[in-house]
């Protein structure tokens, strides 16, 4: 068992509008406020809280190789380098994305792997989308692949990207080549109940995702054996972390309705023990 019978999830952060993309780096945990239009980062050996950018309706983040911070900005299909002295253009996804963009893989060698939604969620019925990839040089490719919303991106020891797909419900897989192109590999199957969010990876190569609508973190093995374990609230992200990367954090919000979340500040981060450590580069192997 990945979590102790004593373990339970208690509040660390209240008072977000709606936490996302959450991220390990350096000791801190990094999480978007979506509708408070801000970046933040939190030391959980403080409670400090600090903001390091400022992106209207921000998505996905993540670290290029020179340091530099990357975050999607959702509604306008643009990905920018952010930092306390303002943002800078990085690429434009308006051409090749059919919805919003939300979360983001960035890797090691620069390469970032961007989801959108492929639709008007609150608007129109599903259809799949496929994921872009935005290479170090900025070139961008639409890659091959359908995928059902996807959201949550990890990176296994072998090689293998993982995507959460919500509404497939499933682990998309996909092999990366030496190119950073992606080839589909099948997928992990998932109980139908769930809706996976947000997600990181521990170093036994199991998945730990956020299910929106059954209000859980669920850990899932490389054969499809799950474990699901309740939070109070809808369940959007999440990230292993911590000094000994043991601690399970958790974004939760009442819905995630954009008028909804943009007039109040009811969204958590819940944290709770756990047994096997996170592992990679941010929490999601990349």
């Amino acid at each position: 068992m990945p979590v102790s019978s004593q373990s339970k999830f208690e509040t660390v952060i209240d008072g977000i509008h709606f936490g996302e993309c959450l991220r390990w780096r350096d000791g801190l945990l990094y999480f978007v406020d979506m509708y408070g239009d801000s970046v933040k980062s939190f030391d959980p050996a403080t409670g400090e809280q600090s903001v390091v950018g400022e992106v209207f309706h921000p998505g996905g983040i993540g670290w290029l190789p020179d340091g530099r911070m990357l975050a999607v900005a959702s509604e306008d299909k643009r990905v920018f380098a952010v930092g306390a002295e303002g943002n800078e253009l990085y690429v434009d996804l308006a051409a090749v994305a059919p919805g919003w963009t939300n979360d983001m893989l960035v890797g090691r060698d620069g390469r970032a792997y961007v989801g959108n939604f492929g639709y008007d969620l609150f608007g129109e019925e599903m259809r799949p989308t496929r994921l872009i990839m935005v290479d170090a040089d900025r070139t961008v490719t639409v890659e091959p692949g359908e995928v059902a919303f996807p959201n949550g991106m990890v990176r296994r020891s072998d090689g293998k990207l993982v995507v959460a797909e919500t509404f497939g419900p499933g682990l998309a897989l996909f092999d990366v080549g030496g190119d950073g192109h992606l080839t589909p590999a099948g997928r992990i199957e998932i109980d139908d109940d769930l809706t996976p969010d947000g997600m990181c990876i521990d170093a036994a190569d199991a998945v730990w995702f956020a299910s929106v609508m059954t209000q859980e973190a669920v850990r899932v093995d490389v054969e499809g054996n799950a474990e699901r374990f309740p939070v109070d609230q809808n369940a959007y992200a999440c990230m292993l972390g911590g000094e000994d990367r043991r601690t399970l954090f958790v974004a939760t919000a009442p819905d995630h309705e954009p008028a909804n979340r943009r007039a109040a500040t009811e969204g958590r981060i819940e944290a709770m023990r756990v047994e096997v450590p996170g592992a990679g580069a941010d929490g999601i192997g990349a």
